[in-house]
């Protein structure tokens, strides 16, 4: 793909699921080439989301495939996109995105106005195959595995893994030489695995991997949630393991949840749900959902944005239920929840908030557009009717 504007009108069509297979591949050859490629790609998604949910927030009837139209007649998606993305910033208060014009009355929560609810922060713990746990967070540090593998731990909280030059690792010391990232309750971290392979993890998470894949394969095992940015490597799939349950991929972008029920929502590429046997496919924009009672798997059109934003530092819940996300937030805010009416559990709700932003913004607009109200005490957050 050559020229600026044929890039983005590519990258727009890629991004609404409008190009045919020979259209797809050229867009990912196009990502394959450089990381500058995949970075201009990740900011280009990240204004697409969010002019998305400037759209839906303010309760814009227009259909955005119309915006689309319009926007193509423009000489430059690029000028229209940064408009856009200052639009959505001027509709937003700190990351709250405001459903009318009124001004938002913040005496409604019942807080103590002296004491933030603290977000979480980077850390973890690493547990090396030799059983040491080293914390995580943001000190640079320089670890070794026992096969010579280094682990590099930068000042920004990233590992990453680099080969012992010259070393030959072997299936059988790659099987032996794993190891296990754990994200407790209020963290978040991000690795480069020795593959090339990025993952993004989020609170309450655990990921088990070898330092240097062998074999036919490249295995990792999941509890919890991850964003993952797979190196493409067409004779040696990766596959993401949850229980009995496999993801498999050759090199895409995707987010797997399993705190509550196995679910995968796949934003570029290809992946593939596996279990007993049964390969069911996923298509980018849609997500599909492992049910472990009755053994299906299920595949549904959604809007990623609502499903990856915490990658990217943001809340962002559409139509979905009170208890859902009181869930969430306690994760990364380290609540208690305590609902004095049950019922209000199924309330749905829409909303944003920054992930480093304190909580009870997202609650004094919860409060305005619902009959739930919220009383904040310490960590404790108790939810009653009006």
């Amino acid at each position: 793909m050559t020229g600026q504007n044929k890039i983005d009108e590519k990258l727009l069509a890629y991004l609404l699921d409008e190009l045919d297979d020979v259209g797809r591949e050229e867009v990912e050859l196009w990502l394959e080439e450089s990381e500058r490629n995949r970075e201009y790609f990740r900011e280009f998604q990240r204004i697409h989301l969010e002019l998305q949910w400037g759209v839906y927030a303010r309760e814009v009837k227009s259909d955005f495939n119309v915006m689309r139209k319009k926007l193509r007649k423009r000489s430059s998606l690029r000028i229209w996109y940064g408009v856009a993305a200052a639009m959505v910033i001027l509709l937003s208060v700190g990351g709250m995105l405001l459903w009318d014009s009124e001004k938002v009355e913040e005496k409604s929560v019942q807080v103590a106005k002296k004491k933030t609810i603290q977000p979480g922060k980077s850390q973890a713990i690493l547990v090396l195959s030799s059983g040491e746990e080293v914390a995580m967070g943001n000190v640079a540090q320089q670890l070794e595995e026992k096969d010579g593998t280094s682990v590099v731990v930068s000042e920004t909280g990233r590992i990453s893994y680099e080969a012992a030059e010259g070393n030959e690792v072997t299936a059988k010391d790659t099987t032996r030489v794993m190891n296990r990232l754990v994200i407790p309750r209020g963290g978040e971290f991000n690795l480069t695995l020795s593959d090339g392979t990025r993952v993004w993890l989020n609170a309450e998470t655990e990921l088990r991997y070898p330092v240097q894949f062998n074999g036919k394969e490249r295995v990792v095992y999941l509890k919890g949630e991850a964003y993952f940015e797979v190196a493409k490597n067409k004779k040696k799939p990766f596959l993401v393991q949850v229980d009995d349950m496999a993801v498999k991929v050759y090199g895409t972008e995707f987010n797997v949840n399993t705190y509550n029920k196995i679910e995968t929502v796949l934003v570029t590429g290809s992946v593939s749900m596996n279990q007993g046997g049964k390969e069911v496919l996923l298509k980018p924009n849609q997500k599909g959902v492992f049910d472990q009672v009755s053994g299906k798997i299920t595949v549904a059109d959604v809007d990623v944005l609502a499903y990856v934003s915490w990658k990217n530092g943001d809340f962002i819940f559409r139509n979905e239920s009170l208890n859902s996300i009181m869930d969430k937030l306690s994760r990364w805010y380290g609540l208690e929840v305590l609902y004095q009416d049950a019922r209000l559990q199924n309330v749905r709700l829409s909303g944003n908030l920054k992930r480093y932003k304190d909580v009870r913004e997202l609650f004094v607009s919860f409060e305005k557009i619902s009959d739930a109200r919220f009383k904040v005490q310490g960590n404790k957050v108790i939810v009653s009717s009006k």
